[in-house]
């Protein structure tokens, strides 16, 4: 996995021009992350073959996800089945970035499981270094790995809608104290307001997003059913739930929107296996989970056309 998105072919796969420009030219990208700026400059020292860089990114990422999969969860197979198809594809393959930052994130699930503040802190500043929208995970550290109790399911229950609420709300962007970021978000609304290609207005209604929604809806459903084989579960799912609501909450600029609901939905790779102790029978309940892999797959490859055909 690590070579397979590492040495990939650039014309096949979006953002990988993206980065040999980055990489080539770093003085015209200066709010990029310090990490890709070292990294790029140790490659550069060494070995200055751009290939390199991808190498380093892939094999960070895909290790961090990997090593966080055996700590969560015993199905490992069905989670990597998730994991390729869909996670892998859009952060490993083409988001590197975000690809290394939604692995230290896998990793930090059982500090905050464990209530271990200090650590899921530290973990998530060292993530927003590879990639700043990893900042919108320190609020996570008020959730805890308790089971839904009957007071706060509503909550639980009604958070997509509510995001779709805060959405028509305004937020001042000129507010956000660090400069780097502001000047992103700036430049991200301008070439909105402009409607340039991939940074159009969101569709919040669009057919990945609500089948996303559909599968969040059936497990909270059966939450009492599925918490008893896995302990972190109660996390997963609420995680879930706040990924769900930040797409349409902050789709006010919309690659935000996308970037920070991907980066809190890669609890998916661990969440969605467990969809299998939902239903019997056991054969049927994994065929059905290998179904919402293979419709992962199909979507990122035919609908939002993450590998070029």
């Amino acid at each position: 996995m690590v070579l397979i998105a590492g040495l990939r072919d650039g014309n096949t796969v979006g953002d990988y021009k993206v980065y040999l420009e980055m990489y080539r030219f770093p003085e015209e990208t200066p709010t990029v992350e310090p990490t890709f700026t070292l990294i790029s400059s140790l490659v550069k020292a060494v070995c200055p073959w751009p290939v390199l860089l991808f190498v380093i990114y892939a094999s960070i990422g895909v290790t961090c996800k990997i090593f966080a999969i055996k700590r969560l969860t015993s199905l490992l197979f069905l989670s990597l089945v998730i994991y390729i198809s869909n996670v892998y594809l859009l952060h490993d393959m083409t988001q590197i970035r975000a690809g290394v930052a939604s692995g230290i994130f896998l990793l930090a699930i059982r500090p905050l499981a464990e209530h271990k503040i200090f650590r899921y802190t530290a973990l998530i500043l060292l993530a927003s270094l590879f990639h700043y929208s990893s900042l919108l995970l320190l609020p996570l550290v008020v959730l805890k790995n308790q089971p839904i109790a009957s007071k706060s399911k509503y909550l639980w229950w009604s958070i997509v809608p509510l995001g779709f609420i805060v959405h028509g709300t305004m937020f001042d962007i000129s507010v956000i104290p660090i400069e780097s970021i502001r000047l992103k978000l700036e430049m991200y609304q301008h070439l909105q307001e402009q409607s340039v290609q991939g940074f159009t207005d969101a569709n919040l209604f669009n057919p990945y997003f609500l089948f996303r929604c559909a599968l969040y809806y059936g497990m909270l459903w059966k939450r009492d059913t599925i918490g008893t084989y896995n302990p972190y579960f109660p996390l997963l799912i609420k995680i879930e739930g706040i990924a769900l609501f930040l797409f349409p909450a902050l789709s006010f600029i919309s690659l935000l929107g996308y970037r920070g609901s991907e980066l809190l939905g890669v609890v998916e790779i661990i969440l969605y296996p467990l969809f299998m102790y939902a239903f019997r029978p056991r054969i049927a309940a994994k065929m059905a989970v290998i179904g919402i892999g293979t419709l992962l797959l199909a979507v990122n490859i035919i609908h939002k056309h993450l590998i070029f055909t």
